[in-house]
């Protein structure tokens, strides 16, 4: 009885995420914008705290977690011009991952620093939001942009390579 139970929900599980849609370029990109704009928040917080050591511990998380998310924009432009190559997708999302959680540190360094001066309200409501569901999302979305046929139009492909330019992340 238990083993048929396991199957049911196991199928349940798979019926329900196969039944979400694929996110198509302009999701991707609009995910990609928001944890950029989360960034420039948190950045921005961080870089306004007394506190010396923290703004310097944040500016080089902040950094690498740069590299990384720029790394993965730079590897979606290629994808969009050329195709994804199969081989490039673990490393893509590999540095997905490293983005997000180098975002995480961030922000959580400048929310502690904005709890210390009484910040409350929605840059609060900001700092506090969890990276990982974005990310997960973008990955989703990368995943199935990866593989998927792509549109070879010149107009479209520039358009979505400027957005892509757009969700880079500002220096600290």
């Amino acid at each position: 009885m238990k083993i048929v139970a396991g199957l049911g929900i196991m199928l349940f599980a798979v019926m329900a995420t196969a039944s979400q849609p694929s996110l198509s370029w302009p999701e991707t990109i609009d995910l990609l914008a928001q944890e950029r704009t989360q960034a420039e928040t948190c950045a921005e917080t961080l870089k306004t705290s007394s506190d010396k050591g923290a703004v310097a511990t944040g500016r080089l998380t902040y950094g690498a977690a740069k590299s990384q998310a720029d790394g993965v924009i730079a590897g979606l432009t290629v994808a969009l011009v050329q195709g994804g190559q199969p081989n490039a997708l673990p490393m893509i999302l590999t540095s997905l991952k490293k983005a997000g959680a180098g975002l995480q540190e961030v922000c959580d360094a400048a929310l502690k620093t904005a709890s210390a001066t009484g910040s409350k309200g929605l840059v609060e409501d900001i700092l506090k939001a969890p990276i990982e569901p974005i990310v997960n999302a973008i990955s989703s979305g990368v995943s199935a942009l990866w593989t998927g046929h792509i549109e070879k139009d010149k107009l479209e492909l520039e358009t979505i390579k400027g957005q892509l330019d757009a969700a880079k992340w500002p220096e600290f």
